[in-house]
């Protein structure tokens, strides 16, 4: 009997490859470079955060969100608290922090400091570029943080 196809394709990332785009991700983010941040991920990629309707499709569409994130948070932080690497994926445990500056989930400034816990699961193309990258994020904890729960 054979194995149930995973839909993925035979050439994989390599170890070294989905590493060095891990921390590459995370330097972009802290480096505040949304260019930076979408260069990262193929030209078609899919990005899903669970619990949000839609998804962003493409580099620009990515580029655009990170660009919106830093605005609303301009002293933005995203520490790795875990990472596991798979075939061609990884998991990472990760944890962002800022001042809320800006409008972000419908919500005008507040000048709170926030941080929230998450998880993102990412799959690599050959190139070491990411094709889907799905999050998880504690966005009840950053509502209450925001206040928007009071």
């Amino acid at each position: 009997m054979a194995a149930p196809s995973t839909g993925r394709t035979a050439t994989l990332a390599t170890y070294t490859q989905i590493v060095e785009a891990n921390q590459a991700t995370f330097a972009a983010w802290n480096a505040h470079d949304p260019d930076a941040v979408a260069a990262l991920f193929s030209p078609d990629a899919v990005v899903r955060d669970i619990g949000s309707p839609g998804e962003l499709r493409g580099r620009d569409a990515i580029r655009e969100r990170a660009a919106d994130l830093l605005v609303a948070f301009p002293d933005f932080r995203l520490r790795q608290l875990d990472l596991v690497v798979g075939e061609d994926a990884n998991a990472d445990r990760w944890e962002a922090s800022g001042t809320h500056s800006g409008r972000f989930l419908g919500l005008e400034a507040t000048g709170r400091h926030v941080s929230v816990e998450g998880a993102t699961f990412t799959r690599f193309d050959s190139a070491g570029l990411v094709v889907e990258d799905v999050n998880f994020w504690d966005v009840a904890t950053l509502v209450a943080q925001l206040g928007a729960s009071e």
